[in-house]
């Protein structure tokens, strides 16, 4: 059986003794710009960090219905093709300080391809917290902000 994955925070994100930890399952989204060599990320304008695409599964949700739902409220894009899940489930142990709690996820990795850049309008609350912004592949290891995303990118990138 592999090994799973575990991730834990560090810095200003390390999990914090006197907050509660809260589980969570979450998917990350890796879209891949349709004629260029980038990817879509955000970049959350309260912190400076920069990330893929990511939330939580609601409920009953699958991993695909709820990349639809986070991408279509976090960037607009609207004209995109999911190509795959990756296989491997991962966990992430860090402090959350959007939402002031230590967090324990499960994630899972969705990718895809925009097919064009359709984009409706977002909602001012998500334009207020993070930016939509394509980071060329060979810049985007050294500019997401977290290890379990990096190692997102590099799985995504051997498939």
């Amino acid at each position: 059986m592999a090994e799973v994955k575990e991730f834990h925070g560090t810095g200003d994100s390390a999990v914090r003794p006197d907050k509660p930890m809260t589980d969570r399952k979450v998917v990350v989204v890796v879209m891949k710009h349709p004629t260029e060599d980038k990817y879509l990320c955000a970049d959350k304008k309260k912190f400076g960090w920069i990330d893929f695409v990511m939330g939580g599964i609601e409920g009953e949700e699958t991993p695909f219905e709820a990349a639809t739902r986070e991408l279509e409220e976090e960037t607009g894009y609207t004209d995109y093709k999911f190509v795959g899940e990756l296989p491997e489930v991962y966990y992430d142990n860090f402090y959350a300080a959007h939402k002031d709690v230590n967090r324990h996820i499960e994630v899972h990795t969705v990718y895809g391809k925009l097919k064009s850049l359709t984009q409706a309008e977002r909602s001012q609350e998500e334009a207020d917290i993070a930016d939509v912004v394509w980071i060329d592949v060979a810049e985007l290891s050294e500019k997401l902000h977290t290890d379990a995303h990096r190692w997102d990118l590099e799985r995504v990138l051997a498939v």
